[in-house]
């Protein structure tokens, strides 16, 4: 079992919350925590964990070729990355080919146990988040994808976008 897996998304009992309510920040980061458990939870069967699959998906999907361009995708360190790297490979799942040209790059590719076990891991992901949204009406998720699509490019700007104003003028 991860180690995530046993972290709790709820507050401990009696923490204080601020004031003024809870910060997008806290709620994102409370989100994002509780979908990770969720799918750590539901790819246990597996014997896999979140990252693990995260790291075949973009692979699978070409977002990355690369450990180096998965820690930059991930924002994950060159140390944890190699770790997720050396379990996919002895489970069977990944495999590294050095490259022909330069052979400093080692590329990445998902094993065809790999490719085999993808739909039901995808489905499990699936259904994390879907459990996740249950209640949402369409144009709700619709928003939600919008606003953490632009919360992102906005963050992509020098600065992460904070020298804008609220009324989003410089």
């Amino acid at each position: 079992m991860s180690r995530r897996a046993t972290i709790k998304a709820e507050p401990p009992a009696g923490a204080q919350l601020p004031e003024e309510g809870l910060s997008v920040g806290y709620l994102m980061a409370r989100a994002r925590a509780s979908l990770l458990a969720g799918l750590d939870a539901e790819l246990a069967p597996f014997g896999l964990n979140a990252m693990q699959y995260a790291v075949l998906k973009h692979l699978a999907d070409g977002r990355a070729r690369t450990a180096a361009d998965l820690c930059r995708y991930m924002y994950y360190d060159t140390g944890s990355m190699t770790r997720i790297l050396d379990r996919l490979e002895e489970k069977g799942l990944l495999r590294r080919e050095r490259c022909q040209d330069d052979r400093r790059v080692v590329f990445l590719r998902v094993a065809a146990a790999g490719r085999a076990q993808l739909p039901r891991l995808r489905a499990a992901g699936r259904a994390v988040l879907e459990g996740h949204l249950a209640g949402f009406e369409a144009t709700e998720v619709e928003n939600l994808r919008s606003y953490l699509g632009r919360m992102i490019e906005n963050g992509k700007l020098p600065g992460g976008a904070h020298h804008h104003t609220r009324t989003g003028k410089s």
